[in-house]
């Protein structure tokens, strides 16, 4: 229906929010006083945003409502990150399970799927707080559902002004935020979320400006022990009967706090900050079985907030930037969050526009670099033009320049990050999966017809018809007894196998941390690193 939400509208509306966090990602991270001042609400909104649109870009053009809503809760449960992620993950899920599955939804339709999204966030929460996320969208949702039209911009409208309001009051419901002066950054979240859907239904800008910088990172924190309680923030998957996950989340509140637990249909995300991680680990073991656990120490992570700006805090006077050269939306994307500005690996005229992003950073000292690619010879003609202190990572591969984007720190001095940035680098070792026919280079054994081949350093070192089986060849090359990282970056040649290549990477190399970026490059069709 004409103005409805349908199936390219909420495409464009998911596009639009990741590019909204992609840009308000450190004022988000400044503002993260609650419920732990470590500076990492922007940045993980933006990475399980960023497992949302990786999704997307994957599926068919063709497909309906019912599918795409299918593809963002799945990959959101997936992708999920930190505190705010994890919650932001239930409100996809519960305002996708809320749509129509054959029609695009109107004002009341969508009306109901936010008040779905924001009961279903409360849910999750085992201790929720007025003046946090789940206050914004549960005002928000209230706001829609006033309306009562068919309307679907109309009912987004009133939610998006409505959350504008509760985000300004946040600042005056929980202590932390009082005490810091700012508003909660995981509303500002929430905002940007629906002045995107309500972007992509009215065909209007998004309007939600950025905001003035918070405190986390810049030297003057609240009182942390006031703040937070807990050492440790423990994430994982879990598959587990639906029954048996009221008991779980009792007992991780017994356990520590920030519990969340998400998800349904037998496959769940969790989150808690406890001091006993090993134990809550277990409590998954004896509920089902948890995969892809994580374990950050939140103590030093604050620790280093309250020493040091936060990575992704970028106000002016730093003394050092960053650019980037790469080819793919995705990739490009992805050392965007990254905080670096980024040039098309494929321009014409490759020099000149290196030289223009060395000039646009806003700093005297600049790093650049590289992927594995022709961008080298480019970069090493344009730095010398440039009155700027310019330094050139020139890596080997996709990943081993992700590792180095990663180790970017923007106040630091230009040495000490080409050190630093190096280093990430050279201890990332990167292989590629490519098709054998028209890449160059011939299996091991002639006669034998392949349809794909791994390489590390260039040599072959496996050969197959089934990519996911040459995928984990080049993986168990790569892979050392110290390795903890397992990045999967998935070209524009992939094709459908995809899916069963990110199956078996995490089925054969569980004990690995495991991302996959959809990084769009012609070429490879996968590039694998492991650190």
């Amino acid at each position: 229906m004409p103005g409805s939400l349908d199936a390219a509208t909420l495409r464009r509306a998911m596009g639009l929010y990741l590019d909204a966090l992609t840009t308000h990602r450190d004022e988000l991270d400044s503002l993260n006083v609650y419920p732990v001042p470590d500076g990492d609400t922007g940045t993980n909104l933006l990475m399980t945003q960023g497992a949302v649109a990786a999704a997307l870009r994957s599926a068919a053009d063709e497909e309906g409502l019912s599918a795409i809503t299918s593809e963002i809760s799945q990959a959101s449960l997936m992708g999920a990150r930190g505190n705010s992620g994890v919650i932001l993950s239930q409100v996809l899920r519960a305002f996708c399970e809320g749509l129509p599955e054959d029609h695009g939804a109107g004002g009341e339709e969508v009306a109901a799927a936010l008040t779905r999204a924001s009961e279903e966030a409360f849910r999750a929460v085992a201790s929720p707080r007025e003046g946090t996320m789940l206050s914004v969208l549960g005002d928000a949702a209230r706001a829609a559902a006033a309306t009562g039209g068919s309307d679907p911009a109309e009912a987004l409208a009133a939610a998006l002004d409505a959350a504008r309001s509760s985000l300004a009051r946040t600042r005056d419901l929980l202590p932390e935020l009082r005490a810091a002066g700012v508003i909660d950054a995981g509303g500002k979240g929430v905002v940007l979320l629906l002045d995107a859907l309500h972007a992509a239904v009215a065909g209007v800008p998004q309007s939600e400006p950025i905001g003035p910088a918070g405190p986390v990172g810049r030297g003057r924190v609240v009182n942390l022990s006031e703040t937070w309680q807990h050492s440790f923030e423990v994430q994982y998957l879990l598959e587990a009967p639906d029954g048996s996950i009221a008991e779980l989340e009792a007992q991780l509140e017994d356990l520590g706090d920030s519990v969340v637990v998400v998800g349904g249909r037998g496959l769940y995300h969790v989150h808690v900050h406890t001091d006993q991680p090993d134990r809550a680990v277990a409590l998954g073991h004896e509920t089902g079985r948890p995969t892809q656990a994580s374990v950050v120490n939140l103590a030093e992570q604050v620790a280093g907030c309250a020493g040091n700006q936060a990575r992704a805090v970028r106000v002016g006077g730093h003394p050092c930037g960053l650019v980037a050269v790469a080819e793919g939306e995705g990739l490009a994307a992805t050392l965007r969050s990254l905080g670096a500005v980024v040039v098309d690996g494929a321009s014409p005229s490759l020099a000149e526009a290196i030289a223009a992003a060395i000039s646009s950073v806003p700093s005297m000292a600049v790093v650049v670099v590289v992927g594995g690619g022709p961008g080298a010879p480019s970069v090493q003609s344009a730095a010398p033009t440039s009155s700027k202190s310019v330094r050139v990572i020139a890596t080997n591969a996709i990943p081993a320049q992700l590792s180095a984007a990663a180790a970017f720190n923007p106040s630091v001095s230009l040495q000490e990050n080409a050190e630093v940035m190096e280093e990430a680098a050279q201890s990332c070792r990167s292989g590629e999966v490519v098709r054998a026919e028209g890449n160059g280079q011939e299996p091991a054994r002639a006669a034998e017809r392949v349809g794909w081949l791994g390489l590390v350093d260039r040599r072959e070192v496996a050969a197959g018809d089934r990519a996911e089986e040459v995928a984990v060849g080049v993986t168990r090359r790569l892979i050392g007894e110290r390795s903890e990282v397992l990045t999967l970056v998935v070209g524009e040649g992939a094709g459908g196998d995809r899916a069963a290549v990110e199956r078996a990477l995490r089925g054969a190399f569980g004990g690995l941390e495991f991302a996959a970026i959809d990084g769009g490059q012609a070429e490879p069709p996968y590039a694998i690193g492991v650190e």
